[in-house]
Protein backbone atom coordinates (compact mmCIF):
# COMPACT_ATOMS: atom_id res chain seq x y z
CA UNK A 1 0.00 0.00 0.00
CA UNK A 2 1.35 3.44 -1.01
CA UNK A 3 0.57 5.84 1.85
CA UNK A 4 1.36 8.83 -0.39
CA UNK A 5 -1.90 8.34 -2.33
CA UNK A 6 -4.07 7.84 0.82
CA UNK A 7 -5.82 10.91 2.19
CA UNK A 8 -4.43 12.19 5.47
CA UNK A 9 -7.66 11.63 7.42
CA UNK A 10 -7.72 7.95 6.35
CA UNK A 11 -4.14 7.46 7.53
CA UNK A 12 -5.16 8.90 10.91
CA UNK A 13 -8.06 6.43 11.05
CA UNK A 14 -5.67 3.53 10.38
CA UNK A 15 -3.38 4.73 13.14
CA UNK A 16 -6.27 5.18 15.53
CA UNK A 17 -7.63 1.69 14.78
CA UNK A 18 -4.16 0.19 15.12
CA UNK A 19 -3.64 2.01 18.43
CA UNK A 20 -7.02 0.85 19.71
CA UNK A 21 -6.22 -2.77 18.77
CA UNK A 22 -2.85 -2.54 20.52
CA UNK A 23 -4.51 -0.99 23.57
CA UNK A 24 -7.16 -3.76 23.70
CA UNK A 25 -4.45 -6.41 23.33
CA UNK A 26 -2.44 -4.73 26.08
CA UNK A 27 -5.47 -4.67 28.42
CA UNK A 28 -6.22 -8.31 27.57
CA UNK A 29 -2.65 -9.36 28.42
CA UNK A 30 -2.78 -7.45 31.71
CA UNK A 31 -6.10 -9.07 32.67
CA UNK A 32 -4.82 -12.52 31.68
CA UNK A 33 -1.64 -12.00 33.66
CA UNK A 34 -3.66 -10.84 36.67
CA UNK A 35 -5.97 -13.85 36.64
CA UNK A 36 -3.11 -16.29 36.05
CA UNK A 37 -1.03 -14.82 38.86
CA UNK A 38 -4.12 -14.78 41.10
CA UNK A 39 -4.79 -18.44 40.28
CA UNK A 40 -1.21 -19.46 41.05
CA UNK A 41 -1.23 -17.34 44.19
CA UNK A 42 -4.41 -19.07 45.39
CA UNK A 43 -2.95 -22.43 44.44
CA UNK A 44 0.22 -21.64 46.36
CA UNK A 45 -1.77 -20.53 49.41
CA UNK A 46 -3.87 -23.67 49.21
CA UNK A 47 -0.78 -25.89 49.02
CA UNK A 48 0.84 -23.99 51.87
CA UNK A 49 -2.32 -24.39 53.99
CA UNK A 50 -2.34 -28.13 53.31
CA UNK A 51 1.32 -28.39 54.33
CA UNK A 52 0.63 -26.42 57.50
CA UNK A 53 -2.35 -28.64 58.35
CA UNK A 54 -0.21 -31.73 57.82
CA UNK A 55 2.51 -30.31 60.06
CA UNK A 56 -0.07 -29.57 62.76
CA UNK A 57 -1.44 -33.12 62.48
CA UNK A 58 2.03 -34.67 62.82
CA UNK A 59 2.87 -32.37 65.73
CA UNK A 60 -0.40 -33.31 67.45
CA UNK A 61 0.24 -37.03 66.94
CA UNK A 62 3.77 -36.78 68.31
CA UNK A 63 2.50 -34.81 71.31
CA UNK A 64 -0.51 -37.03 72.05
CA UNK A 65 0.77 -40.51 71.28
CA UNK A 66 4.52 -40.39 71.80
CA UNK A 67 4.53 -37.74 74.54
CA UNK A 68 2.10 -39.68 76.73
CA UNK A 69 4.08 -42.89 76.16
CA UNK A 70 7.35 -41.27 77.16
CA UNK A 71 5.71 -39.86 80.30
CA UNK A 72 4.52 -43.35 81.28
CA UNK A 73 8.00 -44.82 80.67
CA UNK A 74 9.54 -42.07 82.80
CA UNK A 75 7.15 -42.81 85.69
CA UNK A 76 7.90 -46.54 85.52
CA UNK A 77 11.63 -45.87 85.35
CA UNK A 78 11.48 -43.54 88.37
CA UNK A 79 9.56 -46.16 90.33
CA UNK A 80 12.03 -48.83 89.31
CA UNK A 81 14.98 -46.68 90.40
CA UNK A 82 13.45 -46.06 93.84
CA UNK A 83 12.79 -49.72 94.48
CA UNK A 84 14.41 -52.94 93.54
CA UNK A 85 12.49 -53.55 90.38
CA UNK A 86 11.07 -56.92 89.69
CA UNK A 87 11.01 -58.56 86.27
CA UNK A 88 7.42 -57.46 85.64
CA UNK A 89 8.22 -53.74 85.95
CA UNK A 90 11.22 -54.08 83.65
CA UNK A 91 9.00 -55.93 81.17
CA UNK A 92 6.40 -53.15 81.35
CA UNK A 93 9.06 -50.57 80.45
CA UNK A 94 10.19 -52.72 77.51
CA UNK A 95 6.61 -53.07 76.24
CA UNK A 96 6.08 -49.30 76.43
CA UNK A 97 9.31 -48.57 74.57
CA UNK A 98 8.24 -51.05 71.85
CA UNK A 99 4.86 -49.30 71.56
CA UNK A 100 6.48 -45.87 71.25
CA UNK A 101 8.86 -47.20 68.61
CA UNK A 102 5.90 -48.59 66.67
CA UNK A 103 4.04 -45.26 66.84
CA UNK A 104 7.11 -43.46 65.48
CA UNK A 105 7.29 -45.96 62.60
CA UNK A 106 3.57 -45.44 61.88
CA UNK A 107 3.96 -41.65 61.72
CA UNK A 108 7.05 -41.88 59.49
CA UNK A 109 5.27 -44.35 57.20
CA UNK A 110 2.09 -42.28 56.93
CA UNK A 111 3.96 -39.07 56.00
CA UNK A 112 6.34 -40.65 53.47
CA UNK A 113 5.09 -39.82 49.94
CA UNK A 114 6.62 -43.06 48.62
CA UNK A 115 3.91 -44.92 50.56
CA UNK A 116 0.98 -43.10 48.93
CA UNK A 117 -0.04 -46.13 46.86
CA UNK A 118 -2.80 -48.58 47.73
CA UNK A 119 -0.37 -51.48 47.41
CA UNK A 120 1.91 -49.96 50.06
CA UNK A 121 -1.08 -49.52 52.40
CA UNK A 122 -2.21 -53.14 51.99
CA UNK A 123 1.22 -54.65 52.70
CA UNK A 124 1.88 -52.24 55.58
CA UNK A 125 -1.39 -53.21 57.29
CA UNK A 126 -0.67 -56.91 56.73
CA UNK A 127 2.83 -56.58 58.22
CA UNK A 128 1.68 -54.57 61.25
CA UNK A 129 -1.16 -56.98 62.06
CA UNK A 130 1.26 -59.90 61.67
CA UNK A 131 3.59 -58.20 64.18
CA UNK A 132 0.65 -57.71 66.56
CA UNK A 133 0.11 -61.48 66.79
CA UNK A 134 3.80 -62.42 66.61
CA UNK A 135 4.26 -63.05 70.33
CA UNK A 136 0.75 -64.35 71.00
CA UNK A 137 -0.58 -67.88 71.00
CA UNK A 138 -2.88 -67.07 68.08
CA UNK A 139 -1.90 -68.44 64.68
CA UNK A 140 -2.00 -65.63 62.11
CA UNK A 141 -2.70 -66.10 58.41
CA UNK A 142 -3.26 -63.63 55.60
CA UNK A 143 -4.34 -63.61 51.99
CA UNK A 144 -3.85 -60.69 49.61
CA UNK A 145 -5.46 -60.33 46.21
CA UNK A 146 -2.59 -59.86 43.74
CA UNK A 147 -4.67 -57.61 41.46
CA UNK A 148 -4.21 -54.49 43.57
CA UNK A 149 -5.34 -51.32 41.74
CA UNK A 150 -2.70 -48.63 41.19
CA UNK A 151 -4.63 -45.94 43.05
CA UNK A 152 -2.90 -43.38 45.21
CA UNK A 153 -4.21 -42.58 48.67
CA UNK A 154 -3.73 -39.47 50.81
CA UNK A 155 -2.09 -39.42 54.25
CA UNK A 156 -5.27 -39.12 56.28
CA UNK A 157 -7.05 -41.85 54.33
CA UNK A 158 -4.27 -44.40 54.63
CA UNK A 159 -3.86 -43.65 58.35
CA UNK A 160 -7.60 -44.08 58.99
CA UNK A 161 -7.59 -47.40 57.07
CA UNK A 162 -4.59 -48.67 58.99
CA UNK A 163 -5.89 -47.67 62.44
CA UNK A 164 -9.31 -49.15 61.64
CA UNK A 165 -7.93 -52.62 60.83
CA UNK A 166 -5.42 -52.42 63.65
CA UNK A 167 -8.23 -51.73 66.14
CA UNK A 168 -10.31 -54.64 64.83
CA UNK A 169 -7.29 -56.98 65.07
CA UNK A 170 -6.44 -55.70 68.55
CA UNK A 171 -9.99 -56.42 69.75
CA UNK A 172 -9.66 -59.98 68.42
CA UNK A 173 -6.32 -60.40 70.20
CA UNK A 174 -7.71 -59.20 73.53
CA UNK A 175 -11.21 -60.62 73.58
CA UNK A 176 -11.76 -63.42 71.06
CA UNK A 177 -9.89 -66.24 72.86
CA UNK A 178 -9.21 -67.55 69.38
CA UNK A 179 -6.47 -69.94 68.28
CA UNK A 180 -6.51 -68.75 64.65
CA UNK A 181 -7.10 -65.45 62.90
CA UNK A 182 -7.05 -64.61 59.20
CA UNK A 183 -6.71 -61.25 57.46
CA UNK A 184 -7.93 -61.00 53.85
CA UNK A 185 -7.66 -58.25 51.24
CA UNK A 186 -9.50 -58.47 47.96
CA UNK A 187 -10.87 -56.11 45.32
CA UNK A 188 -14.27 -56.31 43.68
CA UNK A 189 -16.21 -53.89 41.50
CA UNK A 190 -14.27 -50.77 42.51
CA UNK A 191 -14.20 -51.65 46.22
CA UNK A 192 -11.45 -52.80 48.55
CA UNK A 193 -12.78 -55.41 50.98
CA UNK A 194 -10.82 -56.26 54.12
CA UNK A 195 -11.94 -59.10 56.40
CA UNK A 196 -10.67 -60.13 59.82
CA UNK A 197 -11.91 -63.60 60.79
CA UNK A 198 -11.21 -65.57 63.98
CA UNK A 199 -12.36 -68.90 65.43
CA UNK A 200 -12.91 -67.54 68.93
CA UNK A 201 -15.84 -67.26 71.29
CA UNK A 202 -17.34 -64.22 69.59
CA UNK A 203 -17.70 -60.83 71.21
CA UNK A 204 -20.68 -58.64 71.96
CA UNK A 205 -19.46 -55.28 70.69
CA UNK A 206 -22.69 -53.46 71.51
CA UNK A 207 -22.77 -54.64 75.12
CA UNK A 208 -19.19 -53.53 75.68
CA UNK A 209 -19.34 -50.29 73.68
CA UNK A 210 -18.91 -48.19 76.82
CA UNK A 211 -15.77 -50.03 77.86
CA UNK A 212 -13.53 -48.94 75.03
CA UNK A 213 -13.96 -52.28 73.27
CA UNK A 214 -17.08 -51.55 71.19
CA UNK A 215 -17.93 -50.51 67.69
CA UNK A 216 -18.13 -46.73 68.19
CA UNK A 217 -14.51 -45.98 67.31
CA UNK A 218 -14.48 -48.58 64.52
CA UNK A 219 -17.70 -47.17 63.03
CA UNK A 220 -16.39 -43.60 63.20
CA UNK A 221 -13.21 -44.53 61.35
CA UNK A 222 -15.22 -46.49 58.77
CA UNK A 223 -17.50 -43.49 58.15
CA UNK A 224 -14.52 -41.18 57.72
CA UNK A 225 -13.32 -43.27 54.77
CA UNK A 226 -16.87 -43.63 53.33
CA UNK A 227 -16.81 -47.35 54.08
CA UNK A 228 -19.32 -49.88 55.39
CA UNK A 229 -18.81 -52.56 58.02
CA UNK A 230 -20.56 -55.89 58.60
CA UNK A 231 -20.13 -58.34 61.47
CA UNK A 232 -20.94 -62.03 61.31
CA UNK A 233 -20.73 -64.32 64.32
CA UNK A 234 -20.74 -68.05 63.68
CA UNK A 235 -17.99 -70.30 65.01
CA UNK A 236 -16.06 -67.14 65.72
CA UNK A 237 -16.33 -63.62 64.37
CA UNK A 238 -15.79 -62.18 60.91
CA UNK A 239 -15.65 -58.42 60.43
CA UNK A 240 -15.73 -57.12 56.85
CA UNK A 241 -14.90 -53.55 55.87
CA UNK A 242 -15.81 -52.39 52.35
CA UNK A 243 -14.01 -49.26 51.18
CA UNK A 244 -14.97 -47.61 47.86
CA UNK A 245 -11.94 -46.78 45.74
CA UNK A 246 -13.81 -43.69 44.50
CA UNK A 247 -13.78 -42.18 47.99
CA UNK A 248 -12.40 -38.64 48.47
CA UNK A 249 -9.15 -39.85 50.02
CA UNK A 250 -8.36 -42.12 47.04
CA UNK A 251 -6.53 -40.37 44.19
CA UNK A 252 -6.77 -41.62 40.62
Amino acid sequence: MNLAHIPFYEINIYYILFTIILFILFIYLIIKFYFNSNFYRKNFRSQRNLINLERERISSEIHDEIGSGLTAVKLYAEHASRSRSDVKEIQNIKVMIDEISQKINEIIWSTNSENDHLESLVYFIEDQVRQLFKHSKIQFESEIDQNIPQNKIDNQGKRECYLLIKEIAHNALKHSKASKIKLNFYFNGGDMIITVKDNGIGFDFEQNSGKGMGLENIRNRTERINGTITIEQYKGTMISVKIPLKADFVIG
